[in-house]
């Protein structure tokens, strides 16, 4: 929240910000189901969500996330997850790690709608 809150002071005609990435949101690491949390408030939307796991370990843990400022809700074509490259290309064990020790996720947006800071 730190971050967005920097980033809006820096771009103050945007109102479309999204924070991605290995954020490390749960299991040992973070309560997904800590409401009082920053990142929690009406002002944010997790496209990922605490059922998806991302990331090869024996573990169950949805550590990556795409999370997405209010401004971005219209915009977002309700697509999103994650990408388990080890299925798809039928990689297994040690050689899936070899690529990554994380899934990719991904979330879909429209684009063209928005006619603020850039003429989208």
């Amino acid at each position: 929240a730190d971050v967005v809150e920097d980033a809006r002071s820096r771009h103050p005609r945007e109102d479309d910000f999204i924070v991605l990435g290995d954020l490390n949101a749960d299991c040992d690491y973070f309560d997904e189901e800590d409401l009082g949390h920053p990142l929690r408030s009406m002002q944010y939307t997790w496209l990922i969500g605490n059922d998806q796991d991302t990331n090869l370990a024996a573990s169950d843990c949805t550590y990556d996330r795409i999370i997405v400022t209010a401004g971005l809700r219209e915009d977002y074509a309700k697509e999103a997850g994650v990408f388990r490259f080890d299925a798809v290309f039928g990689i297994e064990g040690k050689a899936a790690k070899k690529v990554s020790d994380h899934y990719p996720v991904y979330a879909r947006f429209a684009v063209g709608r928005d006619s603020g800071v850039g003429g989208r």
